[in-house]
């Protein structure tokens, strides 16, 4: 296999590369050249995978900020449409396009390889006549509404760069597509991308887990971690310190051992004192935690979800803020691998907190996922699904195949 230069293209928040980041080391563990683009702000993020960063530019944040204070009054579904064609399909693609026109002349990539709320390289790689892979950061039924929302957007960019009309998106969709997301998690009726590949996430770097920290010595009740994800916690969202204490009050008197992670932002002494059944942390590594793990509480982002069902662990489902976590937890409940506190999409403006009805159906819906064994059986057959595919090192055929132009596979 000759050697490829391989592009990378990201936002690079982390639950945008963190999809992508394993593809990237596969292919420089198969011997190929291998560079993230990403906005310069999350450059700490790219230097954590260890993978080498070349900065677009960052969205101006007069723009963005802008747009972030009209969502506070918008649903979960029309802020969710706002972001994507406004913000991901606009705003970044426009601050990004100088920077990664430059990347493309100076690296000249075989093949571009982006994550699915990119949309500034689509154009790049049509320009320059690069070959393009999609990964997906999500369950396929978001693919394609995603697709759908940005196209008007990326077909303003289209006709400013003198590109070929393509109104509805179809050179979005019509690229390879790499998924981590099993087949029993995608709902039965999505329309899968014509060119699906699904691949294991790596394996745990240790086969055995590293033992629990000794946060409840004597105490051996069930293991539950409340997660957030890496960004709920910031300072630009309203969630910390209010949701974090509401959730861990609802669940001070479940029997479980509660372990909450809140992400770097913030200091934990803001959520005030503690009942004795939990402790906080600001990051522990979900792979390390969950062969420990009796259920996990999340909001349904990509990677708390699939981390968990990797792993067999039933979860609890409260969707906040991006229409992904909302689906995510749909599907939990479809598959009966845990339960979703979802009843408020239709009615919650996308920047509030859960309401009280929600708040309080946590810990019932937390003591019937650690009582009801059903639900751990369904994350299990989740994760045996995950387990037998092809583990992601295979990804690197699809993208020399695709460098080549020699077709590999059909639908997964």
């Amino acid at each position: 296999m000759t050697g490829m230069r391989v592009l990378l293209t990201t936002r690079g928040s982390a639950g945008h590369l963190l999809p992508l980041a394993p593809v990237g080391h596969a292919c420089l563990r198969a011997g190929h050249e291998v560079l993230v683009a990403a906005q310069r702000q999350h450059e700490s993020n790219v230097a954590r995978t260890g993978l080498p960063f070349a900065p677009v530019g960052d969205p101006p944040a007069d723009e963005w900020m802008g747009l972030m204070a009209t969502f506070a009054e918008l649903s979960i579904d029309d802020s969710n449409a706002a972001m994507i064609a406004e913000f991901f399909a606009d705003i970044d693609v426009r601050a990004a396009l100088p920077g990664l026109r430059a990347i493309v002349a100076d690296f000249k990539p075989d093949v571009i390889v982006r994550e699915s709320w990119e949309f500034t390289s689509p154009l790049v790689a049509e320009l320059h006549g690069i070959p393009l892979v999609r990964v997906g950061l999500g369950l396929a039924a978001v693919e394609e509404l995603s697709i759908r929302l940005a196209a008007p957007a990326v077909e303003r960019q289209r006709a400013a760069l003198g590109l070929p009309p393509d109104p509805a998106g179809e050179r979005l969709r019509d690229t390879p597509y790499l998924t981590m997301v099993p087949a029993p998690l995608d709902d039965p009726g999505a329309v899968l991308p014509e060119l699906t590949h699904r691949f294991a996430p790596p394996p745990p770097a240790a086969d055995e887990p590293p033992p629990l920290a000794a946060w409840w010595p004597g105490n051996d009740d069930p293991l539950v971690l409340l997660s957030f994800g890496s960004v709920t916690a910031g300072e630009h969202l309203p969630y910390f310190p209010a949701l974090y204490r509401a959730a861990i009050d609802a669940l001070a008197p479940v029997r479980a051992r509660v372990l909450v992670t809140i992400g770097d932002a913030r200091d934990p002494a803001e959520l005030g004192e503690l009942p004795g059944s939990v402790h906080v942390e600001r990051w522990v590594a979900q792979d390390a935690v969950a062969p420990h793990l009796a259920a996990m509480i999340c909001h349904g982002g990509y990677g708390s979800t699939l981390g968990a069902l990797r792993h067999g662990v039933p979860l609890v489902v409260m969707p906040l803020f991006s229409i992904d976590q909302w689906v995510n937890a749909a599907a939990v409940a479809r598959t009966g691998a845990g339960v979703a506190l979802d009843a408020e999409r239709a009615t919650r403006k996308v920047l509030a907190l859960p309401d009280g009805a929600t708040l309080a159906a946590l810990r019932p819906a937390v003591e019937r996922v650690l009582g009801d064994r059903s639900h751990r059986r369904e994350a299990q057959r989740i994760a045996h699904a995950a387990r037998a595919l092809a583990p992601v090192d295979a990804a690197v055929d699809v993208v020399y195949a695709t460098y080549t132009g020699v077709p590999t596979g059909e639908r997964a």
